[in-house]
């Protein structure tokens, strides 16, 4: 069974080296979903076979990424998510890949599951100061009425 999702070329960012897509990898969290054409374009090659797969997987690692799949499809329509290697990521992925628990595993799904906490946490906090704005907007209202009430009498 396979993960990649087959698309368009239209959905995949396009590099011109490999520290440029290392960098885009940097800033989208250190993980980045990109299309097997990108990569073998990279390349400057124009077809996918096995010395080019083997040429991308060695230069992937040299900038210090690692993808899922494992094993890099040789379809340029097929995509791969690139990640930082000793990254959070690639320790929860190592150890499914492997089947061992180990303290990097075990850390970074403590940091995700208090990220996905705090973040829930944070979208209360924003709710609870956009009632406590509708309160003090009905207070003035309510502030306003009275005066003119008052006016009136």
């Amino acid at each position: 069974m396979t993960t990649e999702i087959e698309q368009d070329e239209t959905a995949s960012p396009e590099f011109s080296t490999w520290q440029e897509l290392d960098e885009a990898v940097r800033k989208n969290g250190g993980v980045l979903r990109v299309a097997m054409w990108a990569l073998r374009d990279i390349s400057g090659y124009q077809r996918l076979k096995v010395r080019v797969l083997e040429y991308i997987q060695s230069e992937l690692a040299n900038v210090g990424l690692a993808q899922l799949p494992p094993e890099l499809p040789g379809d340029q329509n097929r995509y791969v998510v690139l990640y930082k290697a000793g990254s959070h990521a690639a320790a929860v992925i190592d150890a499914v890949r492997t089947g061992t628990s180990t303290e990097a595993a075990e850390a970074a799904l403590r940091r995700l599951n208090t990220s996905d906490a705090a973040h829930s946490g944070n979208k209360d906090k924003a709710k609870l100061a956009e009632l406590a704005d509708k309160v003090d907007e009905l207070e003035d209202l309510l502030e306003g009425f009275r005066s003119i009430l008052g006016d009136a009498r």
